[in-house]
């Protein structure tokens, strides 16, 4: 569940409220209220970005960008369920298990810099066409930015929507309405070619898969949820446990979620399978770090992944902000950060060079995207 939180802070004096708990269908999820938050609690963002590539209004927003702050090193996390391997700095052992010296001829060059730049400043956030006159709180986009979905509304009139484009700098067509089924509106996914819309079940205790055949009529309407490839998910957590927040990598190789409640504290997990279309395993939490840590009913909840798996995008309900996290090379732990401010629920591009999140529209929380 997305919670509550302040959208603007110190940016702006108007606070919306209201992103309350909903489900689809029959269920009640916590959502950003979209006024009169609290701290801690997600609700809105201000946008920031110069140009736009969906005709809409452009809204200055204040653009909260922090600098990089490194964490401490903490305990790397499995090869599974840890940060990916590919995108850690650490080399492998040899059959001794002694690291690889340089000139041994096993070692492994650096990784390349990360895609998305810890000193990308933002410009002024433009209003996406797609955006209601209601709250809309982004759920996810494509990496080649052509589908998106968001939630409009909250509470149990909460909708979840999606809409399409053919090239990127087009805008998006009429939001279609997903129908309503036994699932959470707190969050969906959307994998990489825009075919499958990944939902938490309405308990909890599963996740869920909607899928279409096209991205253009007539085959641009997503089916009933079925379990599919996330069916060993079902009925596996500890009593007090639940699901939420997943978030497809752009090659779909990797499933990002949280597991949270039962005092658990590291909630931001990983599974990896090989090829597309395998069920997808259970996997493990990433690997340590405060800065990802829950602090008693808050928590850290990933909105999206960089195309290179390097960099996590999440709401930060401790905070109170959006962040990104880097990868500390030296430990493959998500550990060093770069705050967004009031940008709630950032995904970026393939290229990491457009931003959409939500954010303070005029009279409601709206969709934008940002460039740098």
């Amino acid at each position: 569940m997305r919670g509550s939180f302040p959208r603007f802070g110190a940016l702006t004096a108007l606070v919306l409220a209201g992103f309350g708990a909903g489900w689809v269908g029959c269920s009640s999820s916590a959502r950003p209220p979209a006024s009169g938050s609290t701290a801690g609690s997600p609700d809105a963002a201000t946008h920031d970005s110069a140009a736009s590539h969906d005709s809409g209004t452009t809204v200055d927003g204040s653009p909260d960008e922090g600098t990089l702050e490194g964490g401490g090193p903490e305990a790397a996390g499995d090869a599974e369920g840890g940060a990916p391997n590919d995108a850690q700095g650490t080399t492998d052992g040899g059959d001794d298990g002694a690291p690889v010296e340089a000139g041994d001829g096993g070692g492994f060059p650096p990784p390349p810099d990360a895609v998305c730049s810890p000193t990308a400043s933002w410009g002024a956030g433009t209003l996406l066409s797609a955006s209601s006159p209601s709250d809309d709180e982004l759920d996810a986009i494509t990496p080649d930015e052509l589908s998106i979905a968001w939630t409009e509304g909250s509470g149990s009139t909460a909708t979840l929507e999606y809409a399409d484009r053919a090239v990127a700098t087009d805008s998006f067509g009429a939001p279609q309405v997903v129908a309503a089924g036994s699932f959470s509106t707190a969050r969906a996914a959307l994998s990489h070619d825009g075919l499958h819309l990944v939902v938490v079940d309405a308990d909890g205790q599963g996740f869920s898969e909607l899928v279409r055949t096209s991205r253009t009529a007539p085959g641009n309407t997503f089916g009933a949820p079925t379990a599919g490839a996330y069916s060993n998910f079902a009925g596996v957590l500890p009593a007090g446990e639940s699901y939420g927040d997943p978030v497809l990598s752009a090659n779909d190789s990797a499933f990002y979620y949280s597991v949270y409640g039962g005092g658990l504290t590291a909630t931001v997990f990983r599974a990896a399978r090989l090829l597309p279309g395998d069920a997808w395993p259970v996997g493990a939490a990433l690997a340590a770090s405060s800065g990802l840590a829950a602090q008693g009913s808050l928590r850290r909840l990933p909105t999206a992944i960089s195309s290179d798996e390097q960099t996590l995008f999440f709401w930060d309900q401790v905070l109170g902000t959006e962040r990104m996290a880097f990868i500390d090379e030296s430990t493959g732990a998500f550990d060093n950060f770069v705050d967004l401010g009031t940008r709630a629920w950032a995904a970026p591009s393939s290229a990491c060079t457009t931003l959409y999140y939500s954010s303070a529209g005029a009279s409601s929380v709206d969709l934008f995207e940002a460039t740098h």
